[in-house]
């Protein structure tokens, strides 16, 4: 069985595939543990998203409008809706959706690792067919990590 393990925030996903012929040793070098790890991670893709990283004063053009309603003496701001940022993070979740649906046939089942609010929007962004394949989620934030590291934050058997 083909497993991929997709780990992202808003501005970077990283692709893996599991070899399941290879294991690892459990734990830390500070902790080790007994148990080995099935299936080493092996890094295919890494999609980045560097729009994400930019300051929320550098993407708005300029401040939202005042508004004032007839009869009234006072003005009040009018907020946008979403954020450019929030916009951004939207557009990447979109992105790595496409990605993990225009190669679901390269995996019969899937782990997201990513911070609670991205997980929430890659899973608004994904179709029926990818949540199919979905084996596990985990609230976590791990794009900066090996790939050794990221897998010991995984189940024992992939």
């Amino acid at each position: 069985m083909k497993t991929w393990v997709v780990v992202a925030d808003a501005a970077r996903a990283r692709f893996f595939r599991v070899d399941e012929e290879a294991s690892v040793q459990g734990g830390s070098q500070y902790a080790p543990s007994a148990e080995a790890l099935v299936g080493a991670l092996v890094e295919i893709k890494d999609l980045s998203h560097p729009e994400s990283l930019r300051k929320a004063s550098e993407m708005a053009s300029d401040e939202p409008g005042m508004s004032s309603v007839p009869g009234m003496h006072s003005k009040f701001g009018m907020d946008e809706k979403i954020s450019p940022k929030e916009e951004e993070a939207i557009r990447f979740a979109k992105e790595v959706a496409a990605t993990l649906h225009a190669d679901a046939a390269e995996y019969d089942r899937l782990y997201v690792v990513a911070p609670p609010h991205f997980l929430g929007l890659l899973r608004d962004a994904t179709d029926k067919a990818v949540h199919a394949k979905l084996a596990g989620e985990f609230h976590k934030e791990l794009t900066h990590f090996s790939a050794e590291q990221i897998r010991e934050h995984l189940p024992a058997k992939l």
